[in-house]
């Protein structure tokens, strides 16, 4: 018995909705993520993790993949230029008039069909080898680019983790900073009821407490737009960047103590990992080799080339004046003879392009010598830094608890003690900006080397 069309239709759409839920939870994958681990806890992002992501995510990376695969297609033609080839060759043709005279059209000249099967074999052709050797260039020039926007990448993602890492830091000082003003204000109003301080104490313990208040929205905003700009970078592909304003994230930083102010390799070491392992180098030496290969490929257009072949016909008129074709082999060689130096004329651009990339190349590895010099400089000058402001914060410290004693003793007045508070604010602001600074450093120096910062703030 056939079933109605009501209880088909049914069937079908049943069917549909599982592959639909389907491609929609693969659509939404990140987003529901995001809106899941906004909703429960934070995401915990480690300067590693925040890499690797943006590696796999970033538009330029992606770019940089299919230009590879762009050059290995041009080499993969480049080799087959010089296999054998084989072509059909199909003409109609009308063979002459009744008066033995040739015709191009005409009625009552007679028709010829040829078909033609042919193979060609290049023998000998120089500019063919040399294009093989200029797209092998290229393919090595690409996969080094696609290395310095992974590096490139991995400089942006560093600079923005450690900057947010540090807005979150002040953030934390400054809070705990206002909640021991918020302490102090209620000491102070009481000490007002009770006559011991004037009103002008509770009026200056007042705009304190306000001027961190305004401090730390301030920073929220900061904080707020540095993370969109971090999440963005790290899952663009892939997220709704709507589902991005609603991440909370942890950031996972390395645990400071004084051991791990680790003693740093020598310049002449980090200089001569650069030179090994940094792209910019590397593109520029790989340049250089698809110079020279242009000016073998401009030369080869000089030199003659060589191809041989077989072809096998037929032939519709089958006459003394039009003989079935057969078999055909042949040799030939071409040789290049004058041209108005079409040829000398490009030959010489090679060699003047070589030229200037041989001199490009000093000036990459100068430059990248003098920005290891510069940063490794900036390096070690971080590490005294953080030893001298560690006791900055200890003295700084100390004063601001005897102040603090001294004016709820009465001794010292409002405007002593916000100076006070200050100057503690300030050194730990500073120390946590002079770790962070180091931390930096360091990964600015791998990068600097051609390496990617691991997050451990080590070469």
């Amino acid at each position: 018995m056939n079933k109605s069309p009501v209880k088909n239709f049914k069937k079908c759409i049943s069917a549909l909705i599982v592959p639909i839920l389907f491609i929609t939870a693969l659509f939404f994958t990140n987003a529901v993520f995001c809106a899941n681990a906004s909703a429960s806890e934070k995401i915990k992002i480690s300067l590693a993790y925040a890499i690797k992501k943006a590696l796999s995510n970033q538009g330029n990376i992606i770019q940089a993949k299919h230009i590879i695969k762009e050059k290995m297609d041009v080499k993969k033609a480049a080799y087959a230029g010089i296999l054998p080839e084989i072509g059909v060759t199909g003409e109609g043709i009308w063979t002459g008039t009744k008066n033995g005279y040739p015709a191009f059209a005409s009625a009552n000249g007679i028709r010829e069909l040829i078909g033609l099967v042919n193979l060609t074999v290049p023998l000998f052709n120089p500019k063919k080898y040399a294009s093989i050797s200029l797209a092998a260039s290229n393919v090595k020039i690409a996969k080094y680019r696609l290395k310095l926007a992974r590096l490139f990448t991995s400089a942006m993602i560093t600079q923005e983790f450690y900057g947010l890492a540090l807005l979150k830091n002040e953030m934390e000082i400054k809070q705990k900073a206002l909640n021991s003003v918020q302490k102090i204000l209620s000491a102070v109003k009481i000490e007002y009821k009770s006559g011991g301080l004037s009103r002008f104490d509770v009026v200056q313990t007042e705009l304190v407490a306000a001027k961190f208040e305004t401090d730390m929205e301030v920073l929220k905003s900061e904080i707020k737009s540095l993370k969109q700009i971090f999440l963005t970078d790290i899952f663009f592909y892939g997220t709704a960047r709507t589902a991005l304003k609603h991440v909370r994230i942890s950031l996972v930083l390395p645990q400071y103590h004084a051991k791990s102010i680790y003693k740093l390799p020598s310049l002449n070491k980090l200089i001569s990992i650069a030179f090994k392992k940094q792209p910019l180098i590397k593109i520029a030496r790989a340049e250089i080799d698809s110079a020279s290969a242009s000016v073998s490929f401009n030369k080869a257009s000089r030199l003659p080339s060589i191809y041989g072949g077989a072809a096998y016909g037929e032939d519709t008129i089958n006459s003394f004046d039009a003989p079935n074709i057969g078999w055909q082999f042949f040799v030939a060689i071409n040789v290049p003879i004058f041209n108005f130096g079409l040829r000398g004329y490009h030959i010489g651009a090679a060699n003047e392009r070589l030229m200037a990339l041989k001199s490009e190349e000093s000036v990459v590895r100068l430059s990248v010598e003098k920005r290891l010099i510069r940063d490794y400089g900036i390096a070690k000058a971080s590490k005294k830094r953080i030893l001298w402001i560690k006791i900055l914060v200890k003295k700084s410290k100390e004063a601001f608890e005897m102040t603090e004693e001294g004016y709820l003793a009465g001794a010292f007045n409002a405007l002593e003690l916000q100076e006070s508070q200050d100057n503690f604010i300030k050194s730990r602001i500073e120390f946590a900006k002079a770790i962070n600074d180091y931390y930096l450093n360091i990964a600015q120096l791998n990068i600097d080397t051609g390496m990617i910062p691991s997050g451990e703030q080590k070469l």
